[in-house]
């Protein structure tokens, strides 16, 4: 049983097991030459670099939408650098704007806030509908009663970004120009995500419940965590719980598009150990050959998506710095198993994957302390198991040199 809907175009082989291996940038085991040289995940310039040519260069993740669930809740967050908001309406509509007073260009919050129904700056107190429209400008006209002009107040409202919520996240892209008229960017995000949405299209992704959360604060660079996280050789050295080597060993590398590429398990849910006891409800109408795959992607640049029948996780990053990076890790499940019955399964499943997810942090500190030798220049990622690595690897890289003055 190989994995389903492969088409990249690249080319592939079957191991002896009959998993699928692409045919990537890989050619030999003995290269003995790093695709990104080790100063692309120490140095301050090679970092500032990718702000601008990787986060700030099309769709990346945000948040998530329900960081701001009722109407008048304020969060900011920061991609490639740059300060956002994201507010949800009295409409119930999610907006993401860039935090910044159309006065003076001071941050209107750096905490999360819940407002009635404006949010103010705290400088000359100019004071934003939900919306965005400027709402009010004291004393603007240096009169005890000035009247704010209707067109002024269109013309100063907070700048929107593009933003799409998708399977309770939010995207935004910071290359749509601020100020313009955004409406369609959206089509833009959805064809990017139609292979995953294609893939996943038996699960039902606006059933979705929360089950748990956590916050990791890393010292490591990004692209180290992306790569930790598509490296599937590794499985049976760091995570004991996963089960024999054989469940180890059966996966597919999967290549969907450019920016969506990852492997899937077909019998992972039953293969490797189980995380609870118990199964919970399944997120959709799932066909009997999916019930047991599981699925691994990255959404380039920085969001990791984990599949089974009964449960969905997401790590979304912000990198901080060359060596920092903070990650939100979110399980969710389908409603119906967010009832007090499936509580302790629920809670169960979350702790299973927030220790899986702690397994790896050593490594990564141990890869980010490494990277500071010259010996990371002269790497070897295998054919056999690093092909979707070096994807992503070749993606980053293609990116910057594009980006190069």
């Amino acid at each position: 049983m190989t994995s389903i809907g492969i088409d990249n175009g690249l080319g592939s082989h079957l191991t002896t097991q009959g998993n699928v291996v692409v045919h990537g940038p890989v050619t030999s085991d003995t290269t003995g030459s790093a695709i990104l040289p080790a100063r692309a995940y120490t140095g301050q310039a090679e970092f500032d670099r990718e702000q601008q040519a990787v986060f700030a260069s099309g769709w990346v993740w945000a948040g998530f939408a329900h960081w701001v669930a009722d109407s008048g809740q304020v969060k900011p967050v920061t991609i490639a650098g740059r300060p956002l908001l994201l507010v949800r309406g009295t409409d119930d509509e999610l907006r993401v704007f860039h935090n910044a007073c159309r006065h003076r260009g001071m941050a209107l919050t750096e905490d999360e806030i819940q407002v009635e129904q404006r949010i103010q700056c705290a400088y000359h107190c100019w004071s934003y509908q939900l919306d965005g429209k400027l709402a009010a400008a004291p004393y603007l006209s240096r009169e005890r009663r000035s009247r704010l002009d209707p067109d002024l107040a269109s013309r100063l409202g907070l700048l929107p970004v593009a933003s799409v919520v998708w399977a309770g996240m939010v995207f935004v892209n910071l290359a749509a120009d601020a100020g313009t008229d955004l409406t369609g960017t959206d089509h833009d995000f959805h064809a990017l995500m139609a292979p995953l949405t294609r893939r996943w299209a038996h699960i039902d992704l606006t059933r979705i419940s929360l089950a748990d959360e956590r916050v990791f604060d890393i010292r490591a660079n990004w692209k180290l965590i992306v790569e930790n996280f598509l490296d599937f050789y590794h499985l049976p050295f760091i995570h004991p719980q996963v089960g024999p080597v054989s469940a180890s060993m059966d996966v597919d590398d999967v290549v969907l598009a450019d920016a969506i590429v990852g492997g899937c398990y077909p019998r992972g849910a039953t293969g490797k150990a189980d995380k609870t006891d118990d199964a919970l409800p399944f997120l959709g109408d799932v066909p009997a050959d999916r019930v047991q795959s599981q699925d691994i992607f990255c959404v380039f640049p920085n969001a990791l998506l984990f599949l089974e029948a009964d449960w969905f996780q997401v790590i979304g990053f912000d990198p901080l710095a060359p060596d920092h990076t903070v990650e939100h890790m979110a399980v969710f499940v389908d409603v119906a198993a967010a009832g007090e019955e499936f509580s302790a399964t629920r809670k169960r499943l979350s702790e299973v994957l927030f220790e899986v997810n702690e397994q790896d942090l050593p490594i990564l500190y141990k890869l980010q302390a490494g990277r500071h030798s010259p010996g990371s220049d002269a790497t070897n990622l295998v054919s056999h198991w690093d092909q979707i690595t070096a994807l992503f690897q070749t993606i980053v890289a293609r990116k910057v040199a594009d980006d190069r003055p």
